[in-house]
């Protein structure tokens, strides 16, 4: 996460899609990308014992960047079209599972492995350049592959040269003399391209290094950079999440002390500049459990600066079971006073009048998490004149967050000033706190969930309501039912379908949602 490993050791620079806020890979995580690697091309991409780290990417559902052993080797999205998951490999990462030494490890390898297509010796040098993969240049092709799946380029020796989407099926381009076979998304020449930039951006930040040490004593700050070290012998399968980050951990210590030293002393000063009662809200997910053990570090019992603070918990009424279970432990865990309010029932008693809520429409954010939080504040707080409250808010959240300040006085909830000491800390630099720091967190980031809240909020993406079907099926099918009746009520013809492919979650369909209804033949009541 630094410019150097805390061995000393230079790092190598990994240019990621903005905003950035990578996080590790959960071996939830990596088995999904392995399983689909094996549907789509035959073999896994990722090996026994290597670590990952995922980049959300922005994208009409949910896409992750994947970055293993220092580089990006492909991406994962989620496809609302299908609904399903699609890996769409860099050179990078189909080499791991195209190359000369397929063919040595397994004599079948073209029987075995999937989604490829071999071109002839004199088309090379112009699929390697971008050139789209045309029928006459190509000698042969894996079967079975359909129109728009994920195809690979490669050449008779099976090295890669390309990769991208297919615009033929197999049987397509066996029958056919002509025509465009693939549309190249990478190739050889990006590839070298980017290899150039990415040497003149390291000989400009070390140009830049240097120029700094000469005007400042100080150390050198963090950047983006992520440094992945594998680790030296394969991981037990089993092995807790926090071990497999271990060595990463220990790269990072000066990273970690760093931001840990920087959150408390504004925590401190920012408490001081104060009068008002202290609390850390606690939601049950990954920042405001760092924020917690922060709040703690900056003014518990060995902080030098003891200072009394109290937890405080707002339940929306749609929090996972196990959330409310790690709420209970953690107070538990930290033994500060507990303060907590309840929306209850609200959500499904307004559900009967307002029907689903989407995210043109959240009636349930007043209601379920502002009231809540505002009730709290008001029964505990008013009479001491409101309260400061440390949140484990971060810029790489959101837009919004983003250009939110460090402090502010809440529009929304009467008597709270609210302070985040984490503002300016990556979803990664959250993760090696926690693995650090030996925290409890909640166990449902490790079954596939990248975010904590309530569980049926129209925000979330499609990726997580299928991902839940497997976690929470229960609860889903309760929910798909509800939906369907809605979408009924509604006079929506093909009310499965609406549900299916998350059409529900608008009351105005985007362009990109109104093409895909009319293609899964949903049609709205005039």
């Amino acid at each position: 996460m630094d410019k150097k490993c805390a061995c000393g050791c230079k790092t190598n620079f990994v240019t990621v899609t903005p905003p950035a806020d990578i996080r590790p890979a959960f071996p939830y995580d990596i088995q999904r990308i392995n399983e689909v690697s094996v549907r789509q091309f035959g073999k896994k991409m990722i090996g026994d014992g290597e670590i990952a780290v995922y980049n959300k990417a922005p994208y009409d559902d949910r896409m992750e960047e994947i970055i293993c052993g220092g580089e990006v080797i492909g991406t994962i999205r989620f496809e609302i079209d299908k609904p399903g998951w699609v890996l769409l490999p860099r050179l990078t990462g189909a080499r791991r599972i195209f190359n000369k030494d397929s063919k040595t490890e397994d004599p079948d390898a073209e029987k075995n492995l999937k989604n490829w297509i071999m071109v002839h010796e004199k088309a090379i040098p112009f699929v390697a350049d971008g050139s789209s993969v045309l029928v006459p240049g190509i000698l042969r092709t894996a079967p079975g592959f359909e129109k728009e799946d994920e195809v690979v380029v490669v050449t008779p020796d099976f090295e890669i040269i390309a990769a991208g989407r297919a615009k033929m099926s197999s049987d397509e381009i066996e029958n056919s003399e002509r025509g465009k076979a693939v549309k190249i998304r990478w190739n050889m020449k990006d590839e070298t391209e980017k290899e150039t930039e990415k040497g003149e951006a390291e000989k400009i930040e070390a140009e830049k290094e240097n120029t700094e040490k000469k005007k400042a004593k100080s150390g050198i700050e963090a950047n983006s950079a992520a440094s992945i070290l594998p680790p030296d012998k394969e991981i037990p399968e089993g092995t807790p999440v926090r071990e497999i980050w271990q060595k990463t951990v220990d790269a990072n210590r000066h990273v970690i002390d760093k931001f840990e030293a920087d959150s408390i002393r504004f925590m401190q000063n920012a408490a001081n500049n104060m009068s008002r009662k202290l609390t850390c809200s606690y939601s049950g997910g990954k920042d405001s459990l760092v924020t917690l053990q922060l709040t703690e570090k900056a003014f518990g019992k060995d902080s030098g600066n003891e200072r009394e603070y109290e937890i405080i918990f707002a339940d929306t009424g749609l929090e996972f079971q196990e959330t409310i279970d790690n709420v209970k432990e953690v107070v538990e865990i930290y033994g500060k006073p507990f303060k907590e309010t309840s929306a209850g029932n609200a959500f499904w008693e307004e559900y009967q009048t307002n029907g689903p809520p989407s995210v043109d429409n959240r009636w349930c954010t007043q209601s379920c998490k502002l009231q809540p939080i505002t009730n709290v504040i008001e029964m505990n707080y008013a009479d001491d004149g409101g309260c400061m409250t440390f949140i484990g808010q971060r810029q790489y959240e959101s837009k919004a967050r983003a250009k939110s300040q460090r402090i502010w006085k809440s529009p929304s909830v009467r008597g709270q000033i609210g302070a985040a000491p984490i503002q300016e800390w990556t979803a990664m630099h959250v993760w090696l706190y926690i693995f650090d720091q030996n925290l409890h967190y909640n166990p449902l980031y490790e079954k596939g969930l990248d975010r904590i809240g309530c569980w049926l909020c129209p925000a979330a993406s499609l990726a997580d309501f299928e991902n839940l079907k497997t976690t929470h099926p229960e609860a889903m099918e309760m929910w798909e039912g509800k939906l369907i009746e809605a979408g009924r009520e509604k006079g929506i013809e093909n009310p499965e379908n609406w549900v299916k492919f998350g059409l529900w979650r608008y009351d105005r369909l985007p362009p990109l949602m109104q093409k895909l209804a009319a293609e899964k033949g949903v049609k709205y009541k005039k």
